[in-house]
């Protein structure tokens, strides 16, 4: 099977200035599960008509490797969840990060504004078009499903889950109808137990918000959160390599047969 290397560069070693620069950046914890399962797809056009997407994955278990899955459920209205979606969850999780560090702990219902949305994404705050873009990623989310066959981590169970969940299990627009009659004040989106459970665990994956959104491609931004777990477990090696049918899986790009294209 032939399979994709990747090394860190030693270009990347930083200098002085750059580790000054580094220290001023600001990390937000993303969920790890989220951040691995190849959940959001690289694509600047949405996806309606695949009926589902399929990730394998390899984990050694007793000393044996057994092959693993996830399988990602789209809705046949919003279709899969693609890089604007995940721009847009990552801009809620510094909202969550905010939470988590000034209350210790995050509990649902989770309130936000989509103009603070919007700043925090760098975007217009009176464009509508940006506003229902945002009550429809919060659907794609909320109607998403992820069917985990052991691929899904518990931090505090210490458990891997065989079972079909979802990222948010509820959203309450902006004027909406909340659970206790009243009407939404701003937007509101329950967790579900997993995210709950990890965030509040810390199992989380630091990411540099600033330098992600200074990305342009969408594929460089989906590879963002991937390359830091896939060469964080490969340090000792110094290399990390994944098959190339794998990640044609979890970049859903063409998986073409000559090394010459492959490059």
């Amino acid at each position: 099977m032939s399979s994709v290397r990747i090394e860190p560069s030693n270009r990347c070693t930083p200098s002085n200035k750059q580790r000054d620069k580094l220290s001023a950046c600001i990390f937000i914890g993303v969920e790890k599960n989220l951040a691995t399962l190849g959940y959001f797809t690289p694509s600047t056009k949405r996806i309606k008509n695949a009926k589902k997407k399929i990730i394998q994955f390899s984990r050694e278990i007793d000393g044996k490797k057994v092959e693993l899955r996830a399988v990602i459920l789209p809705s046949a209205e919003y279709g899969l969840p693609i890089t604007a979606d995940q721009d847009k969850y990552l801009a809620l999780q510094k909202i969550i990060a905010d939470i988590h560090r000034q209350q210790g702990i995050v509990t649902n219902p989770i309130g936000f504004t989509s103009a603070k949305l919007l700043r925090i994404l760098g975007l217009r705050v009176r464009a509508g078009k940006n506003y229902d873009d945002i009550a429809e990623w919060a659907k794609r989310m909320t109607l998403t499903g992820i069917c985990s066959e052991g691929v899904v981590y518990f931090a505090g169970k210490k458990a891997w889950a065989t079972d079909t969940f979802h990222v948010f299990d509820r959203f309450v627009s902006y004027g909406k109808e909340l659970p206790d009659g009243r009407i939404a004040d701003k937007n509101y989106i329950w967790l579900s137990e997993w995210q709950l459970e990890n965030i509040n665990s810390n199992y989380l994956l630091p990411l540099d918000f600033d330098a992600y959104r200074r990305l342009r491609n969408h594929i460089a931004k989906a590879l963002v959160p991937l390359l830091q777990i896939w060469l964080y477990a490969s340090r000792e090696h110094g290399r990390f390599e994944k098959r190339y049918n794998d990640l044609c899986q979890i970049l859903n790009v063409r998986q073409y047969p000559h090394v010459s294209r492959i490059v």
